[in-house]
């Protein structure tokens, strides 16, 4: 992560912004209904339950590390079979799932506090630093509750969030060999750099963050030629 210095010392704030972000999501995901959630999502393949049983996965996968960084052991890794994770579950328990999740991991994060006895752990953005775990989380929540298709919409995140979306986006591709060049300008005044910085991109948080995770193109934002492809999220 650039723009953001992650530390024990952020990490209250930190976990204060995956806490909303947490909230804003779980409110979406109660509110469906047993029809609702069997809807496609905007995941090539996945109905919404799908996309929560992921998001509770990923909460307990999250948990692993978090663990691991204070014990000092090697992270196990988890497999899961959505379609048998979702089968024949109600909306409510795959909420019930979720919630159970990330209550897990946020108190996984917060004995962080306690310090660590690992630096670093490995994810899917490559090898990060432990207190930048809370903002992988809401990176995850923001794009998922956007995958989710309701009415939720990106600019609902708050700019704390989004910014931590950017950051992680852009160590994501970072540790893609296949990632374009890139020049992530955004309007606010922070910049981070893909590779060569071949493509320039700008824009506010709110548009920058859809091109990263999705390949998105808001309204606003602007680009010379035309836009690179992005590895998927």
């Amino acid at each position: 992560m650039d723009s953001v210095a992650r530390s024990a010392r952020s990490l209250t704030g930190d976990l204060g912004v995956l806490g909303r972000e947490a909230g804003m999501a779980m409110a979406t995901i109660a509110s469906l209904t047993d029809h609702e959630i069997r809807k496609p999502s905007r995941c090539d393949g996945w109905t919404r339950a799908h996309v929560i049983a992921h998001l509770a996965h990923g909460a307990d996968v999250l948990t692993d590390l978090a663990t691991a960084a204070v014990t000092g052991d090697e992270p196990g890794e988890r497999a899961v079979d959505l379609e048998a994770t979702v089968a024949d579950r109600s909306a409510r328990q795959l909420a019930a799932a979720l919630d159970a999740a990330d209550r897990r991991l946020a108190a996984a994060l917060a004995g962080l506090r306690r310090g660590v006895e690992r630096e670093t752990v490995p994810t899917t953005a490559g090898e990060i630093g432990v207190f930048a775990l809370p903002a992988l989380r809401t990176t995850e929540l923001i794009v998922h509750h956007h995958d989710l298709a309701t009415t939720w919409e990106w600019h609902e995140a708050a700019t704390d969030a989004t910014v931590d979306g950017i950051d992680v986006g852009v160590q994501r591709l970072r540790a893609d060999p296949r990632s374009p060049g890139l020049h992530v300008v955004a309007r606010e005044g922070e910049e981070w750099t893909v590779g060569d910085g071949a493509h320039r991109v700008e824009g506010w948080y709110e548009e920058l963050l859809p091109f990263l995770a999705r390949g998105e193109v808001e309204d606003g934002l602007r680009y010379d030629g035309e836009l690179p492809g992005l590895p998927a999220w």
